[in-house]
């Protein structure tokens, strides 16, 4: 049932790989299903690794796609959805954990470099006129997990989800990616007229053994008060319950490593304040 306020949209996004954009949105994900009720959709345009599918152990099903979603950003999308029966239905797979997910597929590269041959008015409204024309009556909360890169298909995600969720490995490089990306959403708002913003930022794989994580963490809430999540601690229990396809929710209290209860403890409050950071459409 749609979101009695209005269909929401958010990314995950930074322009670097291995800070934990993919588990991020796994869990916020989850989260808003499992604790707030929305009929959730996760959008996979980080790459050919589908690592979404593997957190959720779906990468046997994927194989073989008819109906990628790199197909919303080419020409003929509206001659396929009008002459292909259920291609909607087909794009979409069930999840375990509450949310469904569109998976990633090899044709995004390609997607990227047609793109780039669009009128720039046109070039990155593919994605939210999909959404809003074929998701918007089916779903509460669409959550996209973008890749790490600012290219044609980051764009289009960002300008459907206009709400950015950060998540930052602790280090300089970090601090200065995230001033990067304010600066980047400011001047795309400001040449082409939309209203992208930072809705959460938080800091995740943080080890407070160490005094720069903490630091770090410090140093988020005192530059981002009103944007600034629960940080994520370091824990074995991601990976472990990567490898087994499935997120922190799926274990058992007693199964999970002390570090996971809280690492999943902070999910839960970050995507609540995620949520009500976000004006739904």
């Amino acid at each position: 049932m749609p979101y009695e306020n209005g269909l929401i949209t958010a990314a995950t996004y930074v322009e670097k790989g291995g800070v934990g954009k993919t588990t991020t949105a796994a869990h916020v994900a989850v989260a808003a299903h499992t604790d707030h009720n929305l009929d959730t959709l996760l959008i996979d345009l980080a790459g050919t690794q589908n690592d979404l599918a593997t957190q959720f152990g779906l990468d046997d099903e994927i194989q073989d796609l008819d109906a990628p979603i790199s197909a919303v950003f080419g020409s003929d999308w509206d001659f396929i959805r009008s002459n292909i029966p259920d291609v909607v239905d087909r794009m979409v797979f069930e999840t375990d954990e509450g949310p469904d997910l569109i998976p990633a597929d090899p044709g995004l590269g390609g997607a990227d470099n047609n793109l780039a041959n669009i009128d720039v008015e046109e070039r990155y409204e593919f994605l939210r006129t999909f959404i809003e024309e074929d998701l918007g009556d089916r779903y509460d909360f669409v959550l996209m997990d973008l890749p790490g890169k600012e290219d044609n298909i980051s764009l289009n995600g960002l300008f459907a989800a206009e709400n950015v969720v950060a998540p930052l490995k602790p280090g300089a490089f970090e601090e200065n990616q995230l001033r990067k990306l304010e600066t980047t959403l400011s001047e795309i708002n400001e040449d082409l007229a939309v209203n992208l913003h930072l809705a959460l930022v938080f800091a995740t794989m943080v080890d407070g053994r160490i005094s720069l994580h903490d630091n770090f963490v410090e140093d988020l809430a005192a530059e981002h008060p009103e944007l600034v999540g629960e940080p994520i601690p370091a824990t074995a229990g991601i990976g472990n319950s990567q490898d087994a396809g499935h997120t922190l929710f799926s274990f058992d209290e007693d199964e999970r490593l002390n570090s996971a209860s809280r690492a999943l403890a902070s999910y839960r409050e970050n995507t609540t304040r995620l949520l009500d950071n976000i004006t739904p459409r």
